[in-house]
C-alpha cells in the first residue's frame, strides 16, 4: 500500500482543492509551443489565482508539466507552486520524465504520495496512466489493484480520483485516439465502489463535466493553449483562455467544482498548426 499523506483542513465541513494541469513549460524563458509562450501563460494563471486570495487545502497537478524534458522546467513549476504554502501532489503525463519529476520535486518538498487523507471525510487517490513513449494512456493491473485495495482499506471515506488521461470520450476524434485505453476497467471499479464521488484529469486541454455512474467526472483546461471542442482533426481554440479548476469536497460527499480562466487573455495560439 502506498504511503498515506494525512492533511488537516481549514474548514471541517469542506476541503478545497486547486487543480492545475498541462503547463508544458520550457527551460528557455521565451520557449513557445503552438504560438503560446507557455512559461508566461502559466505565470499569468498563477498570478490570477494569487489575486483571488482563496485558501486551498491541497494542490493537485496532473501531468504534462514540461515540453522540453528539462529539469529546469520542472523546477520552474515547483518554484511557483511553493509560493502557495499548500501541500501539492502530482502525477505524470505522457510528456513527462518521471525520474526527473521525482528528483526535482523532492527538492521542493512536493509530495510524491499517491493517497491523501483530506480531513475526516475524504480520500484523494492518484493513478499513473503514463505509457512511456506514447500519447495514449493505460492503467496497468498494478494501478487498478492499488485503487481497489485502497478503496477497500478506507470504506469510511468519500474518494476523489485523479489521473492524466481521459477515460471518457472527449468528442474529438483525434484526441480520443489518445484516450485511456482500458477505461472500461476503471469504469468497472467506479461502478463497483459508490464511494468514488469524483474523477478528474487533464490531457485534453478542455473543460468538460460528466456524470459517470455515481461520480462527478471532469477535465480541467491547460494553463497554456486549449484544443477546440468537437473536432474530428487537430484544431486549436482561439477563444478560450488558459485556466484552472477549483474543487470543493463537502462533508456530505457532494462535490462542487468551477473552472476559472485568466481575465485578460493575451495568449493566442497559432491556429494554422496541425499538431505538435
Amino acid at each position: 500500500m502506498a504511503s498515506l499523506l494525512t492533511l488537516q483542513i481549514q474548514n471541517k465541513h469542506c476541503a478545497n482543492i486547486l487543480h492545475i494541469t498541462d503547463t508544458h513549460l520550457f527551460a528557455d524563458e521565451d520557449g513557445a509551443l503552438l504560438g503560446i509562450k507557455s512559461n508566461a501563460s502559466f505565470l499569468s494563471v498563477i498570478n490570477e489565482i494569487k489575486r483571488g486570495n482563496r485558501k486551498y487545502d491541497l494542490i493537485v497537478a496532473t501531468g504534462d508539466f514540461v515540453q522540453d524534458g528539462s529539469k529546469k522546467s520542472y523546477a520552474r513549476f515547483a518554484e511557483q507552486i511553493k509560493q502557495f504554502n499548500t501541500p501539492c501532489v502530482w502525477l505524470a503525463g505522457n510528456h513527462d520524465n518521471f525520474s526527473y519529476m521525482q528528483e526535482v520535486f523532492s527538492n521542493y518538498q512536493l509530495a510524491e504520495n499517491k493517497v491523501v487523507s483530506l480531513g475526516d471525510n475524504w480520500l484523494i487517490v492518484l493513478l499513473n496512466s503514463q505509457v512511456v513513449g506514447q500519447a495514449c494512456g493505460l492503467l496497468p493491473q498494478s494501478e487498478l489493484q492499488f485503487l481497489e485495495k485502497t478503496l477497500l482499506a478506507h470504506t469510511d471515506k468519500n474518494v476523489m480520483v485523479f489521473l492524466h488521461h481521459h477515460p471518457i470520450n472527449s468528442g474529438c476524434y483525434w484526441l480520443d485516439e489518445h484516450i485511456l485505453k482500458n477505461s472500461n476497467e476503471l469504469e468497472e471499479i467506479v461502478k463497483k465502489f459508490p464511494s468514488i464521488k469524483g474523477l478528474g484529469w487533464g490531457h485534453i486541454h478542455q473543460q468538460q463535466d460528466h456524470v459517470w455512474h455515481n461520480c462527478h467526472a471532469f477535465s480541467t483546461p491547460s494553463t497554456c493553449f486549449q484544443f477546440k471542442p468537437n473536432c474530428y482533426e487537430f484544431q486549436l481554440s482561439n477563444d478560450e483562455a488558459p485556466g484552472w479548476r477549483e474543487i470543493t469536497l463537502n462533508e456530505d460527499g457532494t462535490i462542487e467544482s468551477s473552472v476559472f480562466r485568466i481575465a485578460d487573455n493575451l495568449f493566442l495560439p497559432d491556429v494554422s498548426q496541425k499538431g505538435y
